[in-house]
């Protein structure tokens, strides 16, 4: 059988009091986020390296996201990506650390934590203000 895997995806999940504080603020600002409610994540190393054998650091969980604000990043894949950015040391710390240990090929040099709202987001929109930690309690990889 021949192995179709394209990507590596190593991410952290946020847990369910996080994501429900998102959706709630999303739809009483009538925000688009079928993306967030498919599949809520922060990408922490996204390659096509395939190695299965990849060692996690011992790492405590929750990982805690602060001064989260929405975002616009302008992407050449998926156009205009409503996103919420955060702040995480510790985040920054496993990017590095997988890395610097793994040699993995990435698009992007720089790790700017954040998670995915809406890809293809047609116009800038009022954004309203994010007053609440995000916390993220698993840790996973997929070979996808």
């Amino acid at each position: 059988m021949i192995n179709s895997a394209t990507r590596l995806n190593i991410k952290i999940l946020p847990d369910a009091t996080t994501i429900q504080n998102i959706v709630n603020i999303l739809e009483s600002n009538k925000i688009p986020c079928q993306d967030f409610i498919h599949d809520s994540h922060c990408t922490i190393i996204y390659t096509p390296d395939i190695i299965k054998n990849v060692n996690m650091p011992d790492i405590k969980l929750p990982i805690i996201g602060t001064k989260a604000h929405f975002e616009f990043f302008d992407t050449q894949d998926d156009g205009i990506v409503l996103v919420i950015e955060f702040e995480s040391v510790a985040a920054k710390k496993l990017f590095k650390y997988l890395k610097e240990k793994y040699k993995f090929t990435i698009k992007y040099n720089d790790f700017r934590p954040h998670i995915t709202i809406q890809k293809n987001i047609p116009a800038k929109i009022k954004l309203p203000d994010i007053k609440f930690n995000l916390f993220f309690n698993q840790l996973i990889k997929e070979i996808i």
